[in-house]
């Protein structure tokens, strides 16, 4: 609070107070009381300065409470501690706005965690609906495999794509809790595609998409489980809009100076420039996901968001018509961190 400030708000009582003075003075003028015009400035001064010490050690008192509220306030991350984080004041209406403050963070805090409690039993609930409903899919297509035809093979494609849906769904609601199912360990990446690889082989044969992989023998640190859900979305986006006779997949790795990158190249429809940036948004489907009726703007979110919890990069780049690259950032120095 600057003195400006402080003294614009206080101006009805500064004209008050020096109507008041110099009427004083000029009436003790008027009067000429003994010892004259000097007993008139005399007393007159002694009500200014009077009226300022109060004015004075209020200002001081505000001035130190609200830039110290301001400073801190703007220090934190957590806007939410700042009633945690000041002293008291001492002027009456710094109190109400004190009391005013935690009270409103106790309100915020409390409604916080009753939203917190309804996402944890949400969350709970989807986890036991992915664990139920896989039995099912598991059987229905055990029952397919059981019964070779046109008709069963169809039907053993749909079930593929019903199980892939219900494990993104289990992927993304476990996305803001990474930490809690999350076991760092020591992965190699070319045995880590070539699980990814062999689980998603029908896929690769059905679309008769070609596989090629170089470079791949580099170590990193992650969690396997959530990595094998990232790179299987990604291929499968590759496969969704692969539109060649000689489609392919390449998958490579290139150790750089801070990081190790895993790229998974097409040579697929490709994505407009202007919706490169966009592609990692929650539901964007773009114009190639608008022909698609099995886009759902869903996976390469999902990717991202595991990435930014695994602390690793993805990015994407394209040419429209030619293909698209996606590349996973593994730093080096997270790694050593973890290890």
């Amino acid at each position: 609070m600057s003195i400006h400030d402080f003294l614009i708000e206080k101006i009805a009582y500064t004209i008050s107070m020096s109507l008041v003075a110099f009427l004083t003075i000029g009436i003790l003028w008027i009067l000429n009381p003994v010892g004259g015009p000097a007993l008139s400035v005399f007393i007159g001064s002694l009500y200014v300065i009077g009226a300022a010490i109060p004015l004075v050690v209020e200002y001081l008192g505000k001035r130190d409470f609200y830039n110290n509220l301001l400073g801190i306030f703007d220090s934190l991350d957590r806007k939410n501690l700042i009633a945690e984080m000041i002293n008291p004041p001492s002027f009456k209406e710094g109190i109400i706005l004190y009391e005013i403050i935690k009270s409103c963070n106790k309100a915020m805090l409390e409604e916080i965690n009753k939203y917190k409690f309804i996402q944890e039993e949400y969350v709970e609930y989807m986890e036991l609906w992915v664990h139920e409903i896989k039995t099912p899919i598991s059987s229905s297509k055990l029952i397919t495999q059981n019964n070779k035809g046109q008709a069963m093979d169809s039907i053993s494609d749909e079930l593929e794509r019903i199980e892939e849906y219900v494990e993104q769904v289990l992927f993304y609601s476990r996305s803001n809790n990474v930490e809690k199912d999350y076991i760092v360990k020591e992965v190699n990446l070319q045995k880590l595609c070539f699980n990814v690889l062999r689980e998603n082989s029908k896929l690769f044969i059905n679309n008769n998409i070609g596989i090629q992989t170089e470079n791949l023998d580099e170590n990193v640190f992650s969690d396997v489980k959530w990595l094998q859900f990232i790179l299987s979305q990604i291929l499968t986006n590759s496969v969704k809009y692969s539109n060649k006779e000689s489609s392919l997949i390449k998958i490579t790795s290139a150790k750089m100076k801070n990081s190790i990158v895993l790229n998974i190249e097409d040579n697929g429809v490709g994505i407009n420039d202007s919706e490169v940036p966009r592609i990692f948004d929650k539901g964007f489907t773009g114009t190639n996901g608008r022909k698609n009726e099995r886009s759902t703007g869903m996976g390469l979110y999902i990717c991202k968001r595991l990435c930014d919890k695994l602390g690793l990069g993805i990015s994407a780049d394209s040419e429209y018509g030619e293909g698209t690259t996606i590349s996973i950032v593994f730093p080096k120095g997270s790694m050593t961190d973890i290890r």
